[in-house]
């Protein structure tokens, strides 16, 4: 059953999708998977079709999430006027992305991608944002698991400068973000295996 704030939902995505931050990204290769941002943007034809599904969630969320086995968004925002709100729904676009490739990749290299996108979404679109401004601003710095959760945040906000700047990913860059993916609490069951994107 639909939402009404379903709408507001596509509406911001799709904002986030043809506005200019988009235009921030540069294009890389990770783990031999490509990220572009022209085929990020052309996602805006799946949510005009109504093949990508975005709807409205508060539930469990901290702000939005892909479904690859259902080919839904789910966001919790009404209003994407921040730069760090924008860069998570840029994160869970990614896997879209990959989503309706076909992609086959495994979770660590799935969502090390996202999180450099992410951070070099919010690097290229603010520059006076800093890089405590990467991590949940609810985060506890305190909690026992910090440094394990802001690894993926850190390594991704250091390999988004270098591509900001038009230097390559070595293969030490490769391995530290997917060593941080691995070791982050969250990831570190499933790092290994299929992120499942089984196209349309």
């Amino acid at each position: 059953m639909s939402h009404p704030a379903d709408g507001i939902s596509k509406i911001v995505t799709l904002g986030v999708l043809t506005g200019t931050g988009i235009s921030k990204l540069k294009p890389f290769t990770f783990n031999g998977q490509v990220f572009s941002p022209d085929t990020l943007k052309a996602l805006a034809f799946e949510i005009d079709n109504g093949t990508l599904d975005i709807l409205y969630e508060t539930k469990k969320m901290k702000g939005a999430i892909y479904n690859s086995s259902e080919n839904r968004l789910y966001i919790k925002y009404f209003h994407a006027g921040t730069v760090t709100r924008q860069a998570l729904i840029v994160h869970e676009l990614t896997h879209a992305m990959y989503d309706f490739q076909g992609r086959k990749m495994d979770v660590a290299t799935s969502e090390a991608i996202s999180y450099i996108v992410q951070c070099m979404y919010i690097r290229g679109n603010n520059v006076s944002t800093g890089p405590e401004d990467r991590i949940y601003a609810d985060w506890d710095v305190d909690h026992e698991d910090f440094e394990a959760y802001d690894r993926v945040f850190k390594e991704g906000w250091r390999i988004a400068g270098k591509l900001l700047n038009g230097q390559p990913l070595d293969s030490e860059d490769e391995r530290l973000m997917r060593y941080a993916v691995s070791d982050h609490p969250e990831y570190w069951m499933d790092a290994s295996r299929n992120a499942g994107f089984d196209g349309y």
